[in-house]
């Protein structure tokens, strides 16, 4: 039952990816995918192609992506892959990567590569991932412009290095270390939530004036402090808020909701713990002052800016099966198994 699932999954997605050579990928003995390493496919395909990684218990290590591609998974929570993620270590970006796309996969860091093996690395989406960390170029003379980060769920740093302009920053769940480094005053860092129970931990390092807007700053432990080491920020429409009672220090900007409870529909609050981030719902009640509360009259938040933000982590416009039934269970030899299966996507 378990192959028959994965079939129809390959078989859906090809069908709404047709516009595009898709390359699939799967580790496991006997699963029937045209590669079992990620670099493999990578190294096959052509500029613009689709990298479809399935879930596998086993890892697929590294992977360096030198033109235009997307690398793409079903998603990072486990609990709806019978257990198993597509989970990648480092994902290095070098060449002529621009405009490439990572969604859907669980990877513990992605990066640019250096000057020696890479030329254009603008324009990158990072979309509705689990990461560790995130890094833009070091080195002044790359491209790593315009790069658009939403919809993740990180454990670590998100880091657009100096030099890097216009990055947007936007709807992402940042969890105890995760921060924003190296940010300048063309980058953007709006409606994510920032949730921590570590004392002193530092939320914006080494930024330069970015514009930062409609978050949610959560401290779970004894920390009242929203800490900016070493940065140059003005916050304005964001919210801070310690459910054990402790009294954060009021943010420097305007129209920020200081030590507000946002009001999350699910989340379950404990002291110096964080919440369970698959288990929890934070979209806003209808009372919650976080609606409305941003710029331009934006909810503050992850579902502000009607974002779509999936805690599954499940990419946008790529359909997924909802329920599959086999209709006739008792099947003589050479008659068809017929079965009925319906799908939805993430807009």
């Amino acid at each position: 039952m378990k192959i028959l699932k994965i079939t129809l999954i390959c078989c859906l997605i090809g069908v709404f990816l047709n516009a595009q050579t898709v390359h699939t990928v799967d580790n496991r003995d006997d699963a029937g995918a045209q590669f079992t390493s990620v670099q493999d496919a990578i190294d096959a395909a052509s500029p613009n192609d689709i990298i479809q990684i399935h879930p596998s218990s086993v890892g697929y290590g590294n992977a360096n992506v030198d033109i235009t591609l997307t690398l793409v998974g079903l998603g990072h929570n486990p609990e709806n892959t019978d257990g198993e993620v597509a989970k990648l270590n480092v994902v290095t970006f070098i060449g002529n990567s621009a405009n490439s796309e990572i969604k859907g996969l669980d990877i513990s860091a992605i990066q640019c590569g250096n000057v020696g093996n890479s030329l254009n690395l603008a324009n990158m989406r990072i979309a509705n991932n689990k990461i560790g960390s995130l890094a833009g170029s070091g080195v002044a003379s790359l491209t790593s412009d315009n790069w658009i980060v939403e919809g993740n769920y990180f454990t670590n740093a998100v880091i657009p290095r100096i030099g890097s302009n216009n990055w947007q920053v936007k709807n992402n769940y940042f969890e105890q270390v995760a921060r924003l480094s190296q940010a300048n005053n063309s980058c953007l860092f709006t409606n994510n939530i920032m949730i921590t129970s570590i004392v002193n931990q530092v939320f914006f390092s080494g930024c330069d004036d970015p514009v930062v807007t409609n978050n949610i700053f959560i401290l779970t432990g004894n920390d009242t402090e929203v800490n900016i080491e070493s940065s140059t920020i003005s916050f304005n429409n964001n919210l801070t808020y310690n459910p054990n009672g402790l009294t954060i220090d009021a943010l420097s900007g305007s129209n920020n909701l200081d030590n507000t409870n946002p009001q999350f529909v699910d989340v379950s609050f404990d002291l110096n713990q964080i919440p369970d981030f698959y288990e929890s719902n934070f979209s806003l009640q209808s009372t919650s002052p976080a609606l409305g509360a941003g710029s331009n009259n934006a909810d503050l938040g992850v579902y502000g800016l009607n974002f779509g933000f999936d805690v599954d982590g499940r990419p946008f416009m790529t359909p997924y099966p909802t329920s599959i039934n086999i209709t006739n269970t008792l099947v003589a030899p050479g008659q068809d198994l017929e079965v009925e299966f319906t799908a939805t996507q993430n807009q």
